[in-house]
């Protein structure tokens, strides 16, 4: 049970990182994330089809929706990401008509901790429904999304994807917490598998699964510990680093720390902290003991709340406190108020804040596909999923095949998503060596490094999980 719930944990915080065994109340709460707002999934791997922008043609209750031999006649407006596109190919793969192309998106809705991944869902219907609506079509034809639930379980993800294999063409920005389960069914069936993010070795070397966050354990950009050592040069020799007791957290602590000591950075305090333990003051203590002035955190960011909180109470006050970007949302900040206050998050995606168009966009349709959601980490990428998923199929042109697909997925290098993020490797499955720290003071987020955009570093093997 331990080891399960763990790695929940580790799924939401270290992408950057036998089931049946239930979470006791307390466990469960701590890794409750919020589910925003949205029409959700039925529990179950049963696919949800998903509706369309009323007066967008093409869509699921317009006009032709029901006709997917019909292409679509309408010219795409200018600038439209398929705008290069022309005429169709009829049939010509599973998945596609003439009218349309089928993709799925297969997150963790439902299991132990509810609405997981519900924000990759909800991205990726954002972005379908805003290309329906105002890019016009792929060599005439629409998307249509169909939406399955994992279950936070590796089996519910092997079926959801066997039902893929099926009913879509592609799979796109899709998030599983065990995500190893799907891996040989995608295989098998040969299906395109554009995913928001990896986040098992065994999906990584899947060779029809590519993580749009083209994060792996074992590489490590400079930039972490470089921007690191910049902001807080004084505690650069006074590191520490704290995370969850199971493998996976291990290998992704490890492989950071590792890399942080080859900059330069020296650590004085390395501790695993076991899933069930409630008492954090003993941690604490030995943090003010060895003076560590940097506490890194590997874990969810709710259990990074109960280590603040700790913190708070026992007066220690350290120069940084630096985890990944599943804080980097407004649940995090309600739930650890003042005592989560001056938290570094790193990330390689785009700032909610800032002025970035991309991103801009993704709100917007968040904001129409699911109101009151929050925008995300999570829910980001997999809006850039699509987004390259649609750009290499207008690409391809009206002889749309699976294996063409993968043909040009596997060419992808730089891959930004018109600036929304850092550059991705997607076809390389290579770790992004660009980021940015943002910082939590007075409950809002602002950048704290560098002045603007990403620095980017050179990728260090730290051979930890590779």
């Amino acid at each position: 049970m331990h080891r399960r719930a763990a790695l929940i944990a580790l799924v939401v915080c270290a992408l950057i990182a036998g089931c049946g065994s239930r979470l006791t109340s307390e466990q469960r709460a701590a890794l409750a994330v919020p589910q925003g707002g949205g029409s959700g999934v039925q529990e179950g791997t049963a696919p949800v089809e998903e509706g369309g922008v009323p007066g967008s043609e093409g869509t699921a209750g317009q006009p032709g929706a029901n006709n997917p031999g019909q292409p679509n006649k309408q010219p795409n407006p200018p600038g439209s990401i398929a705008g290069g596109c022309q005429g169709t190919g009829g049939a010509t793969d599973k998945g596609v008509t003439a009218g349309e192309i089928t993709i799925a998106n297969i997150s963790d809705i439902s299991g132990p901790v509810p609405g997981l991944f519900q924000a990759a869902q909800q991205g990726t219907k954002a972005f379908v429904e805003y290309f329906n609506a105002t890019q016009g079509a792929i060599c005439g034809r629409k998307l249509k999304l169909v939406s399955f639930d994992s279950r936070t379980d590796s089996g519910g993800d092997q079926q959801a994807t066997a039902q893929a294999c099926e009913q879509a063409f592609a799979m796109v920005g899709s998030m599983s917490g065990f995500d190893q389960g799907g891996g040989p069914a995608a295989s098998a069936c040969g299906i395109p598998d554009l995913r928001a993010s990896t986040v098992t070795v065994q999906r990584q070397r899947t060779p029809v699964s590519f993580g749009v966050a083209s994060n792996v354990v074992n590489l490590v950009s400079s930039a972490y510990p470089d921007l690191i050592k910049s902001s807080f040069p004084n505690a650069a020799g006074a590191a520490s680093f704290l995370y969850l007791n199971v493998d996976a957290s291990s290998q992704n602590a490890r492989s950071m720390q590792k890399a942080a000591e080859q900059r330069g950075l020296k650590f004085v305090y390395t501790q695993a902290i076991d899933i069930a333990d409630v008492n954090y003051a003993p941690y604490v203590a030995k943090l003010k003991e060895t003076g560590a002035k940097i506490v890194y955190w590997m874990g969810s960011a709710q259990y990074a709340v109960r280590l603040q909180q700790a913190m708070r109470q026992q007066g220690f006050t350290p120069e940084a406190f630096i985890t990944d970007p599943s804080a980097y949302d407004a649940q995090y900040v309600r739930q650890g108020g003042a005592a989560v206050d001056g938290t570094v998050v790193y990330t390689n995606g785009g700032l909610f804040e800032e002025n970035n168009a991309q991103v801009a966009l993704y709100k917007q349709w968040l904001g129409r596909v699911a109101p009151g959601a929050a925008p995300s980490y999570f829910g980001m990428f997999a809006w850039a999923a699509a987004r390259l998923f649609v750009q290499l199929a207008a690409k391809i042109g009206p002889q749309l095949t699976r294996k063409a697909m993968l043909d040009q997925v596997r060419g992808v290098h730089d891959f930004t998503a018109e600036g929304m993020v850092a550059p991705q490797d997607v076809g390389g499955k290579r770790t992004s060596a660009c980021m940015s720290l943002v910082r939590l003071k007075g409950g809002t987020w602002s950048r704290l490094a560098p002045a603007s955009g990403y620095s980017c570093g050179a990728l260090i093997d730290t051979g930890v999980g590779g």
